[in-house]
């Protein structure tokens, strides 16, 4: 690439953001109330001497009126016996997923969400995965915080030597905004 392509590239870019601007400012508060966070831990069905606790943080975005796509964070805790002494791993997945309204369009203030999502390991942790989460989520309608309840399966698909893959049942608990 030559110089005079790179600075073609930058300018391009500038002037696609300060024309986004001034729809950006429009669709402020829109986009404020489109935006939701959840805070939430969980565990898993103990297999095979490992009992999964995870901690999670997501950042859901509405693209249609009965979908929406969300970032999720989560601390990741593997506990296990080693020798009969009680130990862990510990972990940070990162990843994302889709989200889709089953009572969105009843009345009422249950809302109850099927998600699909997946996640990878960062960095070099104790346990490298990656995990793939189908879940129900019920959660309050409401602009203030709701609790959030997930019942799902989990699949971990494990990339470190001598952990194998499996599936489990999990269940969360957290707070959404």
């Amino acid at each position: 690439l030559t110089i005079n392509h790179i600075v073609m590239e930058k300018l391009i870019c500038a002037i696609m953001f300060l024309l986004s601007l001034p729809a950006a400012s429009v669709h402020a508060q829109a986009f404020k109330e489109m935006t939701f966070f959840e805070l939430s831990a969980g565990s898993g069905v103990k297999h095979h001497g490992i009992t999964p606790v995870d901690f999670s943080f997501k950042l859901h975005v509405d693209l249609l009126p009965f979908a929406y796509i969300f970032i999720a964070a989560e601390d990741n805790i593997a506990l296990y016996k080693n020798d009969g002494a009680k130990s862990y791993s510990n972990g940070c997945s990162m990843g994302g997923g889709l989200g889709f309204k089953l009572l969105n369009g009843v009345k009422g203030k249950h809302a109850l969400d099927v998600r699909v999502k997946s996640l990878s390991t960062l960095g070099s942790p104790d346990w490298k995965r990656n995990t793939y989460d189908a879940s129900l989520a019920w959660y309050l309608k409401t602009e203030k915080f709701s609790p959030i309840v997930e019942l799902g399966y989990r699949y971990l698909d494990s990339r470190t030597k001598g952990i194998d893959n499996y599936g489990n049942a999990y269940l969360t608990i957290g707070l959404r905004y």
